[in-house]
């Protein structure tokens, strides 16, 4: 799964891309209407996209994002100091669970073009 979040003028979006083994790809695009900051968002499509895989049933999934704040609280690497984020990392660790296989990993913004491209189009409305 690759996910992105993007926070514009007009409002926040959240793009989350699952690709299979085979090369099936489900693009998924979500409108945030809350007022929040890009990390916010990115949680948002992470968490989201989790949520996405375990109702159709994944078993193993390796979660991409280009932020890398998001991705190493998530994988337990660096402590969320923000309130906020915190409960971010709670949650997505407790989704996470629900897969005997689950990895968080960070990526360079250009190869998370596709769910960026989605995050931009829903933080458009």
């Amino acid at each position: 799964m690759h996910f992105d979040g993007s926070k514009m003028r007009l409002g926040l979006g959240a793009g989350i891309v699952l690709s299979s083994p085979k090369g099936d790809r489900l693009k998924y695009a979500l409108q945030i209407h809350f007022a929040a900051s890009n990390n916010v968002a990115e949680d948002e499509a992470l968490v989201h996209g989790l949520r996405l895989a375990k109702q159709l049933g994944i078993r193993r999934i390796l979660c991409y994002g280009d932020l890398n704040l998001v991705v190493q609280q998530c994988s337990g690497e660096w402590d969320a100091h923000d309130p906020i984020m915190a409960s971010y990392r709670f949650l997505v660790q407790k989704l996470s669970g629900f897969f005997p296989g689950c990895e968080f990993l960070h990526v360079p913004r250009a190869e998370n073009d596709a769910a960026d491209t989605l995050a931009k189009i829903a933080s458009s409305r």
